[in-house]
């Protein structure tokens, strides 16, 4: 372990990539707009009451339109589903202006629309926000959830893996 007094910020990363995570993706829909986006950072909070957490970067595009429409759907993706996360993180420039083309999309209970076949989508109201560092973070308060497929879409390393038991 190395003593230091300031963090290389590279270093940093480098070390964060080798972290595993569900990969998410959040969308909304109203009348600020129907935006998604791909996160790395989307989890539980609490169970009283029903709660997620995520972080989306105060410059991405989707931010202002979630937060105008006050609803989100979390949705957790299924191991077949790394092309919908390219395309939401805006890495397939043919689907830019039309990210909803790819899946399957349905709205659960707000009218946010929820991916069909994903892992696991949370319907929820913004409960709350704030802002740390180069991202706002984003508390959802679920309202209903649906289930689909039974294997998640893991991202690690810069790479999309398939969860395996471990033995």
């Amino acid at each position: 372990m190395t003593d230091r007094s300031v963090l290389d910020i590279e270093e940093f990363r480098t070390v964060m990539r080798r972290t595993a995570s569900a990969v998410g993706l959040l969308a909304t829909d109203g009348p600020a707009g129907r935006v998604g986006v791909t996160v790395s950072s989307l989890s539980s909070l609490s169970f009283e009451p029903a709660s997620v957490i995520c972080c989306v970067h105060r410059q991405s595009k989707a931010l202002e339109i979630l937060l105008a429409n006050g609803i989100f759907t979390a949705n957790f993706l299924s191991a077949g589903q790394s092309i919908v996360a390219d395309v939401f993180a805006g890495l397939v420039p043919e689907y830019r202006e039309r990210r909803f083309d790819v899946g399957s999309w349905a709205p659960i209970v707000t009218g946010a629309p929820a991916l069909n076949d994903s892992l696991c989508s949370f319907d929820c109201n913004v409960a709350t926000t704030f802002e740390f560092g180069t991202h706002t973070i984003i508390v959802g308060a679920v309202l209903a959830l649906q289930t689909g497929a039974d294997h998640p879409l893991i991202f690690s390393n810069r790479a999309y893996h398939r969860l395996a038991a471990a033995s």
